[in-house]
């Protein structure tokens, strides 16, 4: 294998906090799972387990792989990670029927006191079943697809890793609401009847072929980062867009398609055709309507969604020290996240030799203190990326004010994207700063030299934004449980308060 496809396979960004998330999910999710089969119920067999895991596992490497550390150079990567956060690892998280596993596997004081309730709050299954209405659901995919790929909301997910975040987040929660009712998890009932869902994904692959043909029949690029942006592999910014719609129109008609037309053969055939002749229809509810409402009639159900409950304060206790240790462990997580190559902008670009630089940086002027740098070296002639050349670099302060230079060498093994070399350098004054680079592979020798505009630190204080948010969280778990449990009534308070 050559060096450049081993250093792409070998960049990997691994994200703490969501990491720690998706574990955390596939554990309460397999508890849960155990504990519903120890009780006899025949709706979740192993398969739904391995489906449910592969859905947490695609979302992962749509995270954390190559794909996301290249998303900014590539929009054919960028594609390629919507599509799993898109086609793949929703319907695959819904097949492994979530909702009932997912509530019993939380810790006892939780499901009674918190999930249960809130599941079986009337706003949120009125909530529940406006969402997962097929024309809201097919409405809100839509949407955010459009919405995500106008030029001016894609361009600002590029430049903030925030607003990453917040486009992968959006992607994911809007396909989950759309492939809810062709799934249909159970408890849950369809509010459509069946054969509906063949043309509701008809219609999404109509939706998805627009917008495929505008990336693909553009005879311009849409999407500027991309035309600034040094190729990587041998292809113009235009034809890296033309790939990244035949991706998107190829890959997401398959993914509408093949369970539109599985769908459309369960339906016609004649045992389903019997069977929705014979049955009346099934009353409409809310996914929110079952995990925790359990009706008389149904008793299997009762032994594992509404168990004995004993030692409410062993549980109690129990719930309160899990949730703050995993509470602080994901606040840890969040706000000790060493930034990523998504919050680094092209600051300068230039030939010398035999050798193309690209160095990559903060976007606006750099603060003072330790400064991060990523050097892209390629083949000045071929643009093929240049992996064993030494790169040096010596920072100096201009307008004669005696500082003393600051050099680091440059190095793959800090960089997440593992194409590029990284360095830091100190800048401990305000000022203008060149920034020189040496080059050397073998007997070829280049410099450039590049100005740096830096600027005070900013010594306001950083919030611990992670942090308040469990707070505000956990007083929010407290609120509703002194609601459920204290009187509500005076003439039950004065008793308390005389005796």
């Amino acid at each position: 294998m050559q060096p450049v496809c081993q250093a792409v396979l070998r960049s990997w960004s691994i994200p703490p906090a969501a990491t720690f998330a998706i574990i955390l999910s596939a554990l309460v999710y397999l508890r849960g799972w155990w504990l519903v089969r120890r009780a006899g119920s025949p709706n979740l067999p192993p398969w739904r387990a391995i489906a449910f895991l592969l859905g947490l596992f695609s979302l992962w490497v749509a995270l954390a792989s190559p794909m996301d550390v290249f998303n900014g150079f590539v929009l054919t990567a960028h594609m390629l990670q919507h599509m799993l956060l898109m086609m793949v690892s929703p319907p695959l998280i819904l097949l492994g029927e979530p909702l009932i596993p997912i509530v019993r596997g939380l810790p006892r004081f939780a499901a009674r006191e918190f999930a249960g309730p809130f599941l079986n709050w009337p706003l949120a299954s009125r909530v529940g079943r406006t969402l997962t209405n097929p024309i809201c659901a097919l409405l809100l995919m839509g949407v955010a697809m459009f919405a995500w790929h106008t030029p001016a909301l894609y361009e600002l997910a590029l430049r903030s890793p925030a607003w990453h975040q917040v486009e992968h987040a959006c992607f994911f929660l809007t396909s989950l609401i759309f492939w809810w009712p062709v799934v249909q998890p159970w408890p849950s009932q369809s509010q459509w009847p069946r054969w509906a869902m063949v043309p509701y994904l008809l219609v999404a692959d109509l939706q998805n072929t627009a917008l495929s043909a505008i990336l693909v029949f553009s005879d311009r690029v849409l999407y500027p980062s991309y035309a600034a942006t040094p190729r990587l592999f041998g292809f113009s910014a235009l034809e890296d867009q033309i790939a990244a719609g035949a991706i998107m129109w190829v890959l997401g008609s398959l993914a509408f398609i093949v369970p539109a037309v599985a769908i459309a053969v369960q339906c016609l055939s004649r045992k389903s055709l019997q069977a929705e002749i014979a049955s009346p229809r099934k009353r409409e509810i809310s996914p929110f309507d079952g995990p925790l409402s359990v009706p008389e009639r149904s008793s299997f159900l009762r032994r594992f969604v509404r168990p004995e409950f004993s030692g409410r304060v062993a549980d109690a206790i129990s719930f309160v020290t899990l949730f703050v240790a995993t509470s602080l462990c994901f606040a840890w997580l969040l706000s000790s996240t060493l930034s990523d190559d998504d919050d680094q902008a092209v600051r300068f670009r230039a030939q010398s030799g035999s050798f193309a630089l690209t160095v990559f940086a903060q976007a606006g002027d750099l603060s003072t203190g330790p400064a991060d740098f990523g050097i892209l070296v390629q083949d000045g002639s071929t643009q093929e990326v240049v992996l064993d050349a030494t790169v040096d670099l010596t920072a100096q302060l201009d307008a004669g004010v005696r500082v003393s230079s600051s050099t680091a060498r440059a190095s793959h093994e800090d960089s997440q994207n593992k194409l590029l070399q990284t360095a830091e350098l100190k800048l401990p004054r305000d000022g203008d700063w060149t920034l020189n680079f040496s080059i050397q592979r073998r007997s070829e020798v280049a410099d450039f030299s590049m100005p740096l505009h830096v600027v005070k630190a900013d010594t306001d204080f950083e919030i611990p934004w992670p942090y308040i948010a469990i707070g505000v969280f956990s007083a929010l778990l407290t609120v509703v449980y002194l609601r459920r449990h204290l009187p509500r009534h005076p003439e039950h308070i004065k008793p308390l308060l005389s005796g």
